[in-house]
């Protein structure tokens, strides 16, 4: 007799919390690109991390990380400023920034560029835990959290965006971006459903709903019949 497959859990999925995307200091802020309100940030996405402890979620934390600069590839010639610095392994800016809920039993991914899935464990460590859907927070939105979002997606994964707790440098493009995957590729929501989510709670309405509303509002409403 065959065992029977667990159904699909729901896990948090924290993108890039790291000094040099996020702290004054990092080479990021340096670049002119910086994150407003970080302390905000960590306390939204602190929100999240206790609502999937509350619910028994397991919480993965992606970093981005380079052990040389010949690993920063193409991204060199595109941002020269981590040419040389910047991300680099073993390094302060490579960190997580302090303040965020990190406890052991957490899951850690490293990964070598935007997308959580390129080159690394993250499939392998999804369906180990029998994820099916996933609730993603973190920087850049229109970077690194759009291609982790879209590669889910690809992979037949559910994806709810937290859209207050995803953060980007540029206003336009992180409401851009938002737009753009609440069109197909995710869910967008509030922080307080996307916790109730995670937490088992009954939220107030649907993911869809309040991604049909987002579409709505920022003028995208023509075209939710592609979901």
């Amino acid at each position: 007799m065959s065992t029977p497959t667990p159904p699909a859990t729901t896990a948090l999925v924290v993108i890039d919390v790291q000094n040099d995307y996020c702290h004054p200091d990092g080479v990021f802020a340096a670049a002119g690109l910086a994150v407003d309100d970080l302390d905000g940030l960590v306390e939204r996405v602190n929100a999240l991390v206790a609502a999937a402890r509350t619910g028994g979620r397991p919480v993965v934390w992606v970093r981005m990380e380079w052990a040389d600069d010949a690993g920063v590839g193409l991204l060199a010639e595109r941002s020269p400023f981590l040419r040389e610095r910047g991300l680099r392994r073993g390094t302060w800016g490579a960190e997580p920034v302090a303040g965020l809920d990190r406890r052991p039993g957490d899951h850690e991914v490293v990964k070598p560029r935007f997308s959580a899935f390129h080159r690394t464990s993250l499939d392998d460590l999804l369906a180990r835990l029998g994820v099916g859907t996933l609730v993603v927070a973190g920087v850049r939105t229109d970077f690194c959290v759009e291609s982790t979002v879209r590669d889910a997606f690809f992979r037949d994964l559910r994806v709810v965006v937290a859209r207050d707790a995803v953060a980007g440098y540029v206003e336009e493009l992180h409401t851009a971006s938002l737009r753009l995957m609440g069109t197909v590729f995710a869910d967008v929501v509030g922080g307080e459903q996307a916790a109730g989510l995670l937490a088992g709670r009954p939220a107030a309405a649907p993911p869809g709903e309040d991604a049909a509303y987002e579409r709505s509002r920022t003028g995208a409403a023509g075209r939710s019949d592609a979901r």
